[in-house]
């Protein structure tokens, strides 16, 4: 029988084997990426045509023009 130095004796933990992900759940997550992706476009499109409402009401038409 052996014993460590100062009489402590070392347990290894267990590795927990990561859940294998199905091809169904990383559709899952990549479909749940594209749907916070098109919220975070409708917000900037909507700032934007605030901006162009916004602009327009003052009469800063000719600002608005593209070159």
């Amino acid at each position: 029988m052996s014993v460590l130095s100062g009489g402590n004796m070392i347990k290894k933990k267990a590795k927990k084997k990561a859940k294998k992900q199905s091809p169904l759940d990383k559709i899952q997550k990549a479909i749940a990426k594209l749907e916070k992706l098109h919220e975070k476009e409708d917000a900037i499109v909507e700032s934007i045509n605030d901006i162009i409402y916004e602009a327009h009401e003052d009469g800063a038409d000719n600002d608005l023009k593209w070159e």
